[in-house]
């Protein structure tokens, strides 16, 4: 059975240079991504949400709202997502300022077809791999909501380093009591 289409990753492509974005959509589509372009960074900002899995292709240099402006907004609004930033106006200043906000990569247009296909490869798996660790962090975090509130209070004194003899005296408890509540966290 295959995923619902929500849950499958995409690449959103943004860019208000239509040429360059419909071209992008072609060669991402053959190449066999599931793409979604957007010509301005508001169009984007209004249909994706943080539980569609994928990465984001985005030009740096647009008008009204530029490529770091809207990947900073992302960050703030907890959206996270790996870019790959384009531009046809490279400048070291640039490229570090991109880099300094998270981005994934940042590449010069005109796009290597090759280049281009590994960076999106990594940014997927760098998606997939984020995503993963979120659920474990959140299923860890639902069980330890699970726990007795005696449980919770050894759990505590485990992350502080003690020893099962020192919980003991600092509970009141023998050490086997100790031992079953650790068994049971």
């Amino acid at each position: 059975m295959s995923e619902p289409a929500e849950h499958q990753p995409s690449v959103f492509v943004v860019d208000n240079d239509q040429h360059l974005l419909n071209s992008l959509v072609g060669l991402l589509d053959a190449l066999g991504f599931r793409v979604r372009p957007f010509s301005t960074p508001d169009s984007f900002m209004r249909f994706y949400r943080p539980e569609m899995p994928g990465c984001l292709i985005l030009d740096i240099c647009m008008p009204r709202q530029t490529g770091l402006d809207l990947y900073e907004q992302l960050l703030l609004e907890g959206k996270r997502i790996p870019v790959i930033f384009i531009t046809a106006h490279a400048d070291v200043s640039l490229a570090v300022a991109a880099m300094k906000t998270g981005a994934t990569d940042f590449l010069e247009k005109p796009l290597d077809r090759k280049i281009l296909l590994d960076r999106v490869e990594k940014a997927l798996v760098l998606d997939a791999e984020r995503r993963r660790q979120d659920s474990d962090y959140a299923a860890i975090v639902e069980r330890i909501e699970q726990l007795s509130d005696r449980e919770r209070e050894t759990l505590e004194l485990i992350q502080a380093g003690e020893s099962n003899k020192s919980m003991a005296a600092k509970l009141f408890l023998s050490e086997r009591a100790i031992e079953m509540r650790r068994a049971a966290i």
